[in-house]
């Protein structure tokens, strides 16, 4: 039976593709720009920011009627033992952001496996709900580190959020589709959910759009234009914020010039931005329960090879 690749797959029965809203749960100290800065043995030396964050974030979602999936880092979760559990009391998805955030470059199968056990089942254990979602920090997920795939899928995740279809000096596989698809990391390997972060095509290049510093540094337009061609082309939008994000006191850090920009420019604004992108109409879900929709999506097209990815 010949699969269909060149067309994109059905819509849901609404016509309305998915929208998910995703917030990576992490201290402003375990961002990839402070790596070999603020060593991991210095953590405890800067100030929690992360619960007044999230309580922010959870009266924006509340007052908007949304619900969200939160990727929390396993040693935010040891930190403060009661986040997960209100999050998850509010609704929201609970899935893993690994325990550490090392990017996977840094890791190996074994010690990579660890790490995935590590936060899976402090956060089972936290919460009472199963956590079958992952996103690696900062994207991490590439085809130098294909293997993570089959650690995965061994350690029993349904779905990833690690495969940002752009090109970026430190992560993404430009070749990745922009819909959600079955990936696969090794040659005779399975195969797992993956559900990209949203883009935005403008001639031949998919443009960063869904969050991050890409929100923050840029005009709200981008990302609304994002979302209008996702729902147009009938194609989910997953949208990926972090807590310290909203928080203008964030401390300031010893980063590179480039990291500083990039990381404190946009602070006070966020909120307001981040209201305007709930007031939109269509409402957001959580990736859980949207999976089937993904699934379905994801069986109209190939297996993505991200071991054979350039």
């Amino acid at each position: 039976m010949t699969r269909v690749t060149s067309q994109p797959a059905p819509p849901a029965a609404d016509n309305t593709p998915p929208r998910c809203l995703t917030i990576d749960v992490e201290e402003y100290f375990h961002i990839e720009a402070a790596h070999g800065r603020i060593p991991r043995s210095a953590w405890n030396d800067w100030p929690s920011r992360v619960q007044g964050n999230i309580d922010l974030l959870l009266q924006l979602l509340n007052r908007h009627n949304c619900r969200a999936t939160f990727f929390i880092l396993g040693d935010v979760a040891r930190r403060t033992p009661l986040l997960a559990p209100r999050i998850a009391a509010a609704g929201h998805e609970i899935a893993s952001h690994g325990t550490n955030h090392d990017r996977l470059h840094r890791l190996d199968p074994a010690s990579f496996a660890e790490d995935l056990r590590t936060s899976k089942h402090l956060l089972e254990d936290q919460t009472g709900q199963s956590v079958i979602g992952y996103r690696a920090p900062t994207f991490s997920v590439t085809p130098d580190t294909a293997w993570a795939l089959d650690v995965l899928i061994e350690q029993g995740f349904a779905y990833d959020s690690s495969i940002f279809p752009v090109y970026h000096p430190a992560y993404g596989v430009p070749s990745a589709p922009a819909a959600p698809y079955r990936v696969r990391g090794s040659e005779g390997g399975g195969t797992l959910l993956e559900v990209p972060p949203l883009t935005w095509r403008v001639g031949r290049k998919k443009l960063a759009v869904a969050g991050g510093g890409y929100f923050r540094l840029l005009p709200l337009w981008f990302m609304k234009r994002g979302l209008a061609q996702a729902r147009r082309q009938h194609r989910p939008a997953v949208l990926y914020f972090h807590p310290w994000e909203f928080d203008p006191e964030t401390p300031r850090m010893p980063l590179s010039r480039t990291g500083h920009i990039r990381t404190y420019t946009g602070l006070r604004s966020a909120a307001g931005k981040l209201e305007s992108i709930l007031r939109s109409p269509g409402g957001w879900t959580t990736m859980r329960d949207a999976i089937d929709d993904f699934r379905t999506m994801a069986e109209h097209r190939d297996p993505f090879d991200l071991y054979r990815a350039t």
